[in-house]
């Protein structure tokens, strides 16, 4: 509902209706809010601050003209405050999502190279002294040089010279052992005393006891062949030079036996004689 107000103005009557009235009102009513002064909450800094010498030279008044034609309602709004408002929320930080890593595929087994591995230092650069050559056996002869191999075995019986303990004792135990696991044409048959065995002992050490004399025998077939090994049946009292008869008896050739009409091997007999000079020894 507005409420028609007139206003003369020398001979033009203006007529106001409530909704211009009201504009004027609230122009005014904001005029003096504006040049009410304010009591400040707290001083400004002194730079900042700029003195006001009149208060009507920050509030603009409008005025309307005495004789002016109707126009259109001008409303001068006073400037309001305008409220602070908050920034806007900024959006979050826009994270990309990373895709997975492929799976890793081992790799095939590669043939490892062989590599040669280097040679071992040598014995000066290890600080070790070299290892001697192993000495090679003495010889049989090497032995017969050496006075040290010269030691009585307490074994010489000298059976040679006893001919009815040799032909009853030695003889039929000999015979006995070497016939065992023999036919019947092939059992060695008594022979007889062949030629002695010559030793020679090449030490000038005197031996005491003096050697004796040996005995070493021998089976021999119709060709004159060794069926076995020669066999030492009495000792010389040195074991060096039992040795030596058994390796010369070895070696020596034989004569087939004559007048042999059995196929049976012959047992013989040999003496073994030591070559030894005692009397020119040095003790």
């Amino acid at each position: 509902m507005t409420f028609p107000f007139k206003l003369r103005l020398g001979k033009r009557t203006l007529r106001w209706s409530g909704g211009g009235l009201l504009v004027l009102l609230s122009i005014g009513l904001h005029g003096m809010l504006l040049a009410w002064p304010v009591p400040e909450s707290s001083p400004p800094a002194p730079e900042s601050l700029t003195e006001l010498d009149d208060a009507t030279a920050v509030i603009g008044v409008v005025r309307l003209p005495a004789a002016a034609e109707p126009a259109a309602e001008v409303v001068a709004a006073a400037p309001s405050p305008q409220a602070t408002q908050a920034p806007p929320p900024q959006a979050p930080p826009l994270v990309r999502s990373v895709p997975p890593a492929p799976p890793t595929v081992p790799a095939p087994d590669q043939p490892v190279e062989a590599r040669p591995e280097p040679p071992p230092p040598p014995a000066e650069t290890l600080g070790l002294e070299p290892v001697p050559p192993e000495s090679l056996p003495a010889t049989l002869d090497d032995r017969l040089r050496d006075p040290a191999e010269y030691q009585f075995n307490q074994q010489a019986k000298s059976l040679a010279t006893n001919d009815v303990a040799f032909h009853t004792t030695v003889v039929p135990g000999w015979l006995e052992t070497e016939s065992q696991g023999l036919g019947d044409h092939e059992i060695p048959v008594l022979g007889s005393k062949l030629a002695p065995l010559q030793v020679t002992s090449p030490i000038t050490t005197c031996l005491t006891p003096a050697p004796a004399e040996g005995l070493v025998g021998v089976i021999v077939n119709a060709a004159g062949q060794l069926v076995k090994e020669p066999v030492l049946l009495d000792s010389t009292g040195y074991t060096v030079l039992d040795e030596k008869a058994l390796e010369l008896a070895l070696g020596r050739s034989f004569e087939p036996p004559p007048g042999n009409s059995l196929p049976n091997p012959q047992a013989h007999w040999l003496p073994v004689q030591v070559r030894y000079s005692g009397d020119s020894c040095s003790p």
